[in-house]
């Protein structure tokens, strides 16, 4: 396959010459050049830099083309050229004077936010450094309807976007990092840096991303080197014992023909929970005082890029991150939100337990692009390895792995996708059209341990899963009349999945000895699901849109590990939940000062998948009820004077679960107990978030400037059980930053969480049995160094 991408482009490249070419230059307002600007034509793999003179050249077939056109300091634009074209001026405005045209791959095509029919937040790169968005949970209550909780460790994360949420392997809104799908919840958690920008879908997004795109989309883009050398280096330091360290360098390795990058982050952070082993049972001396929550993380990012010829483009991308802690907060928790909220610094366990993940994505992404289609190949491979030891969450656990106590379960998840579409391209219909499938082999952590019995006896569970899936999916959009467009689209989903596992008592650890008293047992099934979208989007004029859609996701069935006793009411499979999204929103920019964007939608989440209490001692997911969302979203950018911008996002959200009876087994009678959950709010779902920020920037010298920035983020009370029985109340988070720039350099004082407001970070998701809680951190506070080139 890659001689015959290699062959294709070699021959479309003897006709490069023949091609029109499209020339410019780059100024600024004033007229003057604006060098090692860089200029990429949307949609394509095309794209240059300018020279010392702001000049660049790109050879094109004749035709319509958008132009993203950026530099450091300077306002993104998006330029429509017609090819061919010579001698075009492009100008660039400060970027304290214009806001910038935002470009996002909501539909898997590079288009301006404005002329996507979603409700997409998106932040770009500079908004990134100067909010200081570090890890997908800095994103909680910036982004409207958005909440983020994590049991100790970001790999154990649950997203929350209008609602729609669960906290399990199979999470309710997907993560992509560089087109890597991250299948599982284990998958979370990378660091944030060099990132080009961050969008946020909201909404069901299936059609286009596939399994578990429920809730919504978290698209996270690294920066891909190009033919401008560029490269930054940042050094941070503050209380709780943090240090963050990052750098990295992109640039040409054969100008015009092969680029490469790479960057490179450490980061590490002391714990801030004391513990104190009173009460508790048989804890070891080690314990007791030990500080609690310590993390340490090393990240990796590598970039090859080769373009043989204008059509063939070959991209490969290495991603890695090891993390670490022997004071480890993965999944312990205060017994209830009254003493995690009293004491949030505080724990109570009896030992103090370590954990080590690594993790490591690999992609190979192949595209052909001809005049009236451009083919994608990705190609990805992910692998996690996760080993923990002494982890005190209602009884001490340990993971196991071959034979081994303390041993690394592995997940691999190899998944090929292969796109066509004909988007930037001259076309009457513009379409996509793809299939895509999976292989994935896990060892999930919560049921592959050993769990302590004795001093030198453990009970050993294990659960091995082989699934596999294969998607086929269209989308086409096509102009009914002038400025109204139409989008239908449709996606087909075939999994099958596949467990192995024992129960307990089944095998026992002792001496180190392993003894199976009852051989494995392996269950399977499979499912389909069918994913539509329709869309209506009207242009107002070049610069508002208004739409209307539905959309449908989907989260992933499965198969029941777990044995049933005779007389157990229970499926071995369970079934997919759906959500249907009916959607009406608008978009405008005004003279490069203001943008805004409203949604409003109506969400029907049925056949929720809930871990239910089946019989004595065993638990069983099952598709128990059904649940509605409906609320408003606003955001507003505006630069209201020169060097001031202001940024706000409200979402106004109604949530409760219909039809929503829990029929459970007492753990004490053993008699089947109903729970009627219908007409509480949803889990994990604030009424209100709200956002604004104020930064301002002041030039006192030549290439000199000071810049102060103000935040706050405004969360309503929510409940994260289903229950509606343990609550979070109102919270409001003050954060700020303040520092002086020098061309290239920057030094920043930053405090986040001004006020130390504690709030809980998680909360049980089903409190009939347990409760358990976690607060988050206290305030925070550093600089921060950097410099770019």
């Amino acid at each position: 396959m890659r001689a015959l991408f290699v062959l294709l482009g070699g021959l479309f490249a003897v006709t490069a010459s023949a091609q029109p070419t499209i020339t410019g230059t780059v100024t600024d307002a004033a007229g003057v050049s604006v060098s090692f600007a860089n200029v990429a034509v949307l949609n394509t793999q095309q794209g240059t830099a300018t020279d010392e003179a702001g000049r660049f050249a790109l050879d094109l077939a004749p035709g319509p083309y958008q132009l993203r056109v950026s530099a450091v300091g300077y306002a993104t634009r998006i330029v429509p050229v017609e090819a061919p074209a010579s001698d075009l001026r492009l100008i660039l405005r400060a970027a304290d004077t214009a806001l910038d045209d935002v470009v996002v791959t909501a539909e898997r095509d590079e288009a301006r936010l404005l002329d996507a029919p979603i409700a997409v937040t998106s932040i770009p790169a500079r908004e990134v450094e100067d909010a200081r968005v570090w890890t997908v949970g800095d994103l909680n209550g910036r982004v409207p309807s958005y909440l983020y909780q994590e049991s100790g460790v970001g790999f154990q994360a649950l997203q929350s976007i209008r609602g729609i949420q669960v906290f399990s392997e199979n999470p309710a809104v997907v993560t992509y990092v560089d087109g890597v799908n991250g299948v599982d919840i284990l998958a979370g958690g990378f660091a944030l840096t060099d990132i080009e920008r961050i969008e946020v879908l909201r909404g069901p997004q299936t059609t286009l991303f596939g399994r578990n795109a429920l809730g919504g989309v978290v698209n996270i883009v690294t920066r891909r080197p190009t033919d401008a050398i560029a490269g930054f280096a940042e050094a941070s330091a503050g209380n709780l014992g943090l240090q963050r360290y990052a750098a990295g360098v992109r640039g040409p390795i054969a100008r015009g023909e092969l680029f490469g990058g790479a960057s490179v982050l450490y980061q590490r952070r002391d714990g801030y929970f004391d513990n104190d082993t009173t009460g508790t049972f048989a804890p070891i001396p080690t314990a007791a005082g030990a500080e609690v929550g310590e993390e340490q993380a090393l990240y990796g990012n590598a970039t090859l890029r080769w373009l043989p010829s204008e059509q063939f483009d070959a991209t490969l991308n290495l991603k890695a991150q090891l993390e670490s802690s022997d004071a480890s907060a993965f999944f312990v928790g205060a017994t209830s939100e009254e003493i995690a909220m009293e004491t949030p610094d505080a724990l109570n366990l009896a030992r103090v337990g370590s954990h080590e993940r690594d993790i490591l994505n690999g992609t190979l992404a192949l595209t052909y692009t001809a005049p009236a289609v451009a083919v994608t190949s990705t190609s990805t491979v992910q692998r996690i390895g996760l080993k923990f030891e002494d982890i005190d969450s209602g009884g001490i656990f340990d993971s196991f792995a071959d034979g081994e106590r303390g041993g690394r379960n592995v997940q691999t998840v190899l998944s090929q996708e292969v796109r066509a579409t004909t988007a930037g391209r001259d076309a009457p219909v513009e379409a996509t059209v793809g299939i895509f499938g999976f292989l994935q082999t896990a060892q999930e952590p919560t049921t592959n341990l050993t769990f302590r019995t004795g001093d030198d006896s453990f009970a050993i569970f294990r659960n091995e899963a082989d699934n596999a899936g294969f998607a086929a999916y269209g989308q086409a959009t096509v102009g009914l009349v002038d400025w109204l467009d139409l989008t239908l689209g449709l996606r087909f989903d075939y999994e099958r999945r596949e467990a192995t596992f024992n129960g307990f008592g089944d095998a026992v650890l002792e001496g180190g000895v392993e003894t199976v008293a009852r051989p494995d047992t392996t269950v399977d099934g499979s499912y389909s699901a069918l994913s539509p979208k329709v869309a209506l989007s009207y242009a107002v004029s070049e610069a508002a849109s208004v739409y209307a859609s539905y959309t449908r996701g989907f989260r992933a069935g499965g198969v029941n590990a777990q044995r049933f006793a005779p007389g157990v009411d229970a499926s071995v499979t369970f079934d997919p939940e759906y959500s249907d999204n009916i959607e009406v929103g608008a978009k405008g920019r005004f003279n490069d000062r203001l943008s805004a964007n409203v949604a409003a939608f109506l969400i029907s989440w049925t056949d929720l998948q809930f871990f239910n209490l089946v019989g004595p001692f065993t638990f069983a997911r099952e598709n128990v009820g059904d649940a509605r969302s409906m609320g408003v979203e606003v955001e507003v950018s505006a630069l209201p004077v020169d060097g001031l911008r202001l940024d706000a996002a409200l979402s106004l959200l109604d949530t409760e679960y219909e039809d929503f009876v829990l029929v459970r087994s007492d753990p004490e009678t053993f008699e089947d107990v109903e729970t009627v959950v219908s007409g509480n709010r949803l889990a994990n779902a604030p009424g209100r978030t709200l956002y604004g920020a104020a930064q301002y920037r002041v030039p006192v010298a030549s290439g000199v400037a000071v810049f102060a920035r103000a935040e706050v983020r405004n969360v309503g009370g929510y409940f994260t059980d289903i229950q509606n029985d343990l609550r979070q109340d109102d919270y409001t988070i003050l954060d700020g930053r303040i520092g002086v720039e020098a061309g290239r350099f920057e030094a920043a004082f930053w405090v986040e969480n001004l006020t130390d407001e504690r709030v809980l970070v998680y909360g049980s998701p089903d409190t009939s049995f347990n409760r358990r809680s976690l607060a988050g951190p206290p305030r925070t506070l550093g600089v921060t160094l950097r410099a770019r080139y």
